[in-house]
C-alpha cells in the first residue's frame, strides 16, 4: 500500500529529513522506497558427474573376480561388516565392502559406489 507523505524538514544539504504521513497525521524520518527485487532466485545446484560413478563396473569387475566366491551376507543397518565382505542388498544388489568406519562403510555396487550405514 502506498501512502502519500509531506515533506517537513529539509537537511542543509537538500535531503528530505523527516516527513507527515496524511493518512494518519503522524511525522516520521524519511525513508526512501525500497528497491523492489525480483523473487528469489533459485539455487543452480550442480551435480558431480563423477559421484556416483567411483565404483564404475571396472572396479566392481575387479573385486568380483577376486571375491567372487565369497558367501554374500544379506546387508542390515544394524549389522557388523569388515573390509573385502561381500553382501546383498536388496535395491542394490551384491556389493563389495572396500572401507568401513565407525558407523558407515563404503560398497561397491555393480551401478555405483554407494555409502552404507552400518553397526546402528
Amino acid at each position: 500500500m502506498e501512502l502519500k507523505h509531506v515533506v517537513v524538514f529539509h537537511g542543509m544539504d537538500g535531503i528530505v529529513k523527516k516527513v507527515k504521513c496524511l493518512t494518519c497525521g503522524s511525522e516520521h524520518k524519511y525513508h526512501p522506497d525500497r528497491k523492489k527485487t525480483p523473487g528469489k532466485k533459485e539455487k543452480v545446484i550442480k551435480k558431480n558427474p563423477e559421484a556416483g560413478k567411483m565404483g564404475s563396473s571396472s572396479e566392481f569387475e575387479a573385486l568380483s573376480g577376486k571375491f567372487g566366491r565369497k558367501e554374500s551376507v544379506p546387508y542390515s543397518i544394524s549389522g557388523s561388516f569388515k573390509v573385502e565382505d561381500v553382501l546383498e542388498h536388496k535395491t542394490f544388489g551384491r556389493g563389495f565392502v572396500t572401507s568401513v568406519s565407525f558407523q558407515k562403510m563404503t560398497v561397491v555396487f555393480s551401478s555405483e559406489t554407494r555409502i552404507l550405514a552400518c553397526n546402528r
